[in-house]
């Protein structure tokens, strides 16, 4: 919908057009420049298609987005992380944010769909409540590696790991 809607208020005579069944302009803060609205657009309106949540309050009241280092302290769910290599991005539900590491490039796939697993996890604790920290995992890596692969790509995601991030403690095995 948000791609549509794109669409109709760049044509003449829709815009402003609440008849179109368009959500308004993005309320929330600018996106940084190296994201761009175009991409947050596409990905959100990627995941509108592939899942059955409701998309209205991440198009209306994006996260906030920000970039990090190796090797730098971040501000993290109410505690300072070190990001480490391994690190390719965070999203912090208590402060709606994403942190994307450098170095990353809105022109290279893999990490758009590392923007769009963040954007998953905030479109999934928006909308519903999770059994423990990890259980959204599963479904975002799936559908980051559905994008992906949408796209000719293939990842070698490490799917025992991912299994084993997503399983809530004391969870049967």
């Amino acid at each position: 919908m948000a791609l549509l809607c794109a669409a109709l208020a760049a044509g003449p005579g829709h815009a402003g057009d609440d008849a179109a069944g368009c959500p308004p302009a993005p309320l929330g803060p600018p996106l940084p420049e190296a994201i761009g609205r175009p991409l947050f657009d596409g990905l959100v309106g990627w995941i509108a298609l592939a899942t059955d949540y409701d998309l209205l309050p991440t198009y209306t009241d994006p996260p906030t987005v920000s970039f990090c280092r190796v090797g730098e302290t971040i501000a993290y769910a109410q505690a300072d992380l070190i990001v480490d290599p391994a690190l390719l991005a965070a999203y912090d539900h208590g402060q709606t944010h994403i942190f994307l590491t450098h170095p990353w490039s809105p022109v290279s796939l893999f990490d758009q769909s590392v923007l769009l697993h963040e954007l998953i996890h905030h479109v999934q604790l928006t909308n519903r409540d999770w059994a423990c920290t990890g259980a959204p995992e599963l479904e975002a890596y799936l559908l980051q590696d559905r994008w992906l692969q949408e796209r000719g790509v293939r990842h070698p995601f490490d799917w025992r790991m991912i299994l084993a991030l997503s399983r809530c403690p004391g969870a049967d095995p």
